[in-house]
């Protein structure tokens, strides 16, 4: 049986409530310069969008300049390796999500320790995955399972590249449902999702966000959603544990990170901010707008998250045998 995700989730909020707004903790002399905070997307996608949102709250709370770069390439690797071996002093921080330190690494070696080369400062929050299909395809999940379990190898679903939260996420749900539908990767889900509108392929697992205007506009159709509850944006799209599959419940997380053995004051003046930031209303209702469900969580639980997501991943891929030699 997968890991528990309903599990994993209250064992990590547990250490952090929203009650109040709190205060910042300052460390001693930081931050006295901009801090760099490193994006590993290209520019306009939907977790560019997210840390975009953060950077400017961050700016105004801390009192100095988060400077965004946009890092692509490689499936966000280089950027990623670049930070792990970057200065440890607070100033170079990059967007950890769950490509970077989840399914990528599950997946094939990288060039960096997804866990112990990084100081796992703030969680900031996640979007579930969406089953969707076309408007030719079945209208419920259960007219999906049929289907698929009746015409093993005969439909596709596409991914936005191997490895990727969307192709390990549908290959958590063949292992769940014993179903057999071949991959397509494509690089990006924008060619995915016009191949999928016009009937060359017909299931995909995309982020909340990126799939809903085209529910939204009937070129899509939602069977169902990972989290552990229904997305507000899509409220009448059951979840799949309520469907029966709770082994799913993932989410595309989003975390700030920065070079293992960060000083513990700036670490946590980092976290308190992030933890204030998340507390306005304002920054709720532009994350609830990109899909994203804020989980509030300690520096430790966030650790403990990053570790647990990672050995999910391994599991499926373990099991698929879609390990990257």
């Amino acid at each position: 049986m997968l890991m528990n995700r309903r599990h994993l989730l209250k064992t990590a909020l547990g250490g952090a409530a929203f009650c109040a707004i709190p205060k910042i903790v300052i460390a001693k002399g930081y931050p006295d310069r901009a801090i760099k905070f490193v994006v590993p997307v290209s520019p306009g996608a939907g977790t560019d969008s997210v840390a975009r949102i953060m950077a400017d709250y961050l700016s105004r709370t801390m009192k100095t300049t988060w400077v965004v770069e946009n890092q692509g390439g490689a499936s966000g690797q280089i950027a990623t390796q670049a930070t792990a071996r970057a200065s440890p002093d607070g100033y170079n921080l990059i967007l950890g999500y769950v490509s970077t330190h989840g399914t990528l690494p599950a997946y094939r070696k990288v060039p960096y320790d997804p866990i112990n080369d990084f100081t796992h400062i703030a969680m900031m929050g996640g979007a579930p995955n969406v089953l969707v299909t076309n408007t030719s395809g079945p209208e419920t999940f259960e007219e999906f399972l049929e289907l698929t379990k009746k015409n093993p190898g005969k439909f596709s679903y596409a991914s936005g590249g191997v490895g990727s939260i969307t192709h390990l996420v549908f290959e958590g749900l063949k292992l769940s449902t014993d179903i057999d539908v071949l991959h397509v990767p494509y690089r990006g889900l924008g060619p995915g999702f016009n191949d999928m509108v016009a009937g060359q392929i017909q299931f995909c697992m995309p982020g909340l966000a990126g799939a809903t205007p085209y529910i939204k506009s009937g070129r899509m159709r939602a069977l169902a959603v990972s989290g552990a509850q229904r997305a507000p944006l899509l409220p009448d799209v059951r979840t799949l544990k309520e469907i029966g599959i709770p082994e799913l419940e993932t989410v595309q997380w989003l975390g700030i990170m920065g070079p293992k053995d960060m000083p513990p004051d700036i670490t946590h003046t980092l976290w308190s901010a992030v933890d204030r930031v998340l507390a306005e209303p304002e920054v709720k209702k532009r994350l609830a707008g990109e899909g994203i469900e804020i989980m509030p969580m300690t520096q430790e639980a966030f650790s403990k998250y990053v570790s647990d997501d990672l050995a999910h991943w391994q599991k499926i891929v373990n099991s698929q045998g879609l390990r990257e030699a």
